[in-house]
């Protein structure tokens, strides 16, 4: 089993993460995306990355659809980041987040059987099982969220790797942005049972666990022997584990990007809708356009009529220009330049992630970059640009 793939493919775009209080002001208006977004007669999905391909099925019957409060409407009442007591999420949201995340993976598949549980405890984790076929037989991956103050040290032992030398795994990695891997034959299963498995804390305050078997059931292994590996590997399981990272915002709850219905019809342009949810709540959106991988909107204070034109893009090879290394090596930079038209200025924060994700945000004092000046201030700030910038939202977009 070699852990060290080649991962750099797997995670070009569903890049790790950090996060600041700083965030917590575009992080909390997810909560409230759905409001907001319907009364822009937005349609709210993650646009084509979370587009579901199955094989050899039309249409995928999820189990487990009940209990947890199922159907509850996040955006009811807005909670505060950072208070980690607060943990709501329904079996029906387990189940679609598991399973768009598996796509986004890289893993199709066929004849799904999905099944979760939802949560309303932080002592209680909330879970999600697909079983599935693979193309080389049955295959499981399991999925565990559990709510957590990401500062408590007695977590740091789940994501470190124990000393080679008595350790219950047979391969375990620690690797960067608090995220151990684990591989390891379960003891006393008969068969040759593997299940290999990724710990993440996210600083967002989530205990995340994704992990496979090489069989869909362990009393399987009993009847007959299980030579071959999981075929989910590591990177691939690192990625899920990312996926769902991205799908909880700090306040507590899931946000409606990775708990859309798998399969459904995406929103033209994959950075245009995570832009919108992330602008603080307070901006009218006047315009919108995008083209997967740029964004932008046309943002109007309705009482004077001035605008800012606010874009987000994924880019490569840019000019470098960092201010600012946040503690998990990501790199921040924050400019103000000079516009094509007198008087108008460019807010740009970049974020750069240690494994090559580059988001940049952008706004103007214009209705375009191009335009004349519309007011001497920009509607949004440059601590909110930047909140925009370093939301862990851009997980989930392509």
């Amino acid at each position: 089993m070699r852990f060290e793939d080649d991962l750099g493919r797997a995670l070009r775009h569903t890049a790790g993460a950090f996060t600041t209080d700083r965030r917590s002001l575009a992080e909390g208006s997810l909560v409230r995306g759905r409001r907001r977004l319907a009364r822009r007669r937005a349609s709210v999905v993650a646009g084509s990355a979370l587009t579901v391909a199955l094989l050899a099925t039309a249409g995928a019957q999820l189990g487990g659809q009940g209990g947890a409060g199922k159907g509850r409407d996040h955006a009811s009442k807005p909670r505060l980041a950072g208070d980690y007591r607060h943990f709501a999420v329904t079996a029906e949201e387990m189940e679609n987040i598991l399973h768009n995340g598996m796509n986004r993976a890289g893993i199709a598949v066929a004849r799904p059987k999905v099944q979760g549980t939802g949560s309303s405890d932080q002592a209680r984790p909330a879970t999600a099982t697909i079983d599935f076929e693979d193309g080389w037989g049955a295959a499981r991956v399991t999925l565990s969220v559990r709510r957590v103050d990401p500062a408590e040290q007695d977590l740091k032992k789940l994501i470190t790797c124990p000393p080679e030398k008595g350790s219950p795994y047979e391969e375990c990695t620690t690797q960067p942005d608090n995220r151990a891997v684990k591989g390891y034959t379960e003891a006393g299963k008969a068969g040759g049972v593997k299940k290999w498995a990724v710990t993440m804390l996210s600083p967002n305050g989530y205990l995340i666990e994704v992990a496979t078997h090489n069989v869909p059931m362990a009393k399987q292994a009993e009847s007959a022997l299980v030579s071959r590996n999981p075929r989910m590997n590591p990177g691939k399981l690192r990625s899920l584990a990312m996926f769902v990272d991205g799908s909880f915002a700090r306040d507590g709850e899931p946000n409606s990007f990775g708990t859309v219905v798998p399969g459904a019809e995406a929103e033209s342009g994959d950075i245009l809708p995570v832009l919108k949810a992330l602008l603080p709540e307070r901006l009218h959106i006047h315009s919108e356009g995008g083209s997967g991988a740029e964004g932008h909107v046309v943002v109007i204070d309705r009482k004077t009529g001035k605008r800012t034109y606010v874009e987000a893009m994924r880019i490569a090879g840019d000019k470098e220009f960092w201010n600012e290394t946040l503690a998990d090596g990501t790199k921040v930079g924050t400019r103000r330049l000079t516009g094509k038209q007198p008087g108008v200025v460019q807010l740009r924060v970049d974020a750069l992630r240690v494994n090559g994700l580059w988001i940049s945000v952008s706004a103007y004092n214009a209705p375009s970059p191009t335009s004349r000046r519309s007011g001497a201030q920009h509607l949004i700030t440059e601590e909110e640009l930047k909140a925009v910038a370093t939301s862990r939202t851009w997980l989930l977009a392509r």
